[in-house]
């Protein structure tokens, strides 16, 4: 059991481009990473689910994991992090009709909707920049970060 949480443990690290340094007593400690180095999250092959880690710093303020989360109609996302989080929609535009999601277990999950760029709301959007964007804020603390979610059809 410990080999096989170790083994996640380092996967999402590795998705997510967080890392982890250890002391020489196996103590790990957060390292922040270069905000030019982070990557684009994206459905895991094979499935239609896209993992992102919250990462909080010593002091509880979140860390960057990903600058963007690129996503095709009918996907989700789960974020993952701390017990206690929300990820809250911006200026009322949300995937879904919920704007608002607190996590339960330090999990939350956002699914887009199979006919989301058919919506007459986003149809301009998608037809101009053959994407549309959902700004949200992961909040931890008092304190937030905003990587966008993109959502185009699949090339």
């Amino acid at each position: 059991m410990y080999r096989k949480s170790i083994l996640f443990s380092f996967c999402l690290i590795l998705l997510n481009g967080c890392a982890t340094a250890a002391d020489e007593k196996g103590r790990g400690e957060l390292v922040k990473p270069d905000p030019q180095k982070l990557a684009i999250s994206y459905a895991l092959q094979g499935t239609r689910t896209a993992v992102v880690g919250i990462a909080i710093d010593k002091k509880g303020y979140p860390l960057e994991t990903v600058k963007a989360i690129v996503l095709t109609p009918g996907q989700k996302v789960i974020f993952a992090g701390p017990d206690e989080f929300q990820i809250a929609f911006k200026n009322k535009k949300a995937p879904a009709a919920q704007l608002d999601y607190r996590s339960e277990k330090g999990v939350i999950t956002v699914e887009i909707p199979k006919d989301i760029l058919e919506k007459p709301e986003y149809k301009r959007e998608y037809a101009k920049n053959k994407s549309v964007e959902f700004n949200y804020a992961i909040r931890i603390n008092g304190r937030e970060l905003d990587p966008p979610i993109i959502v185009k059809r699949e090339e």
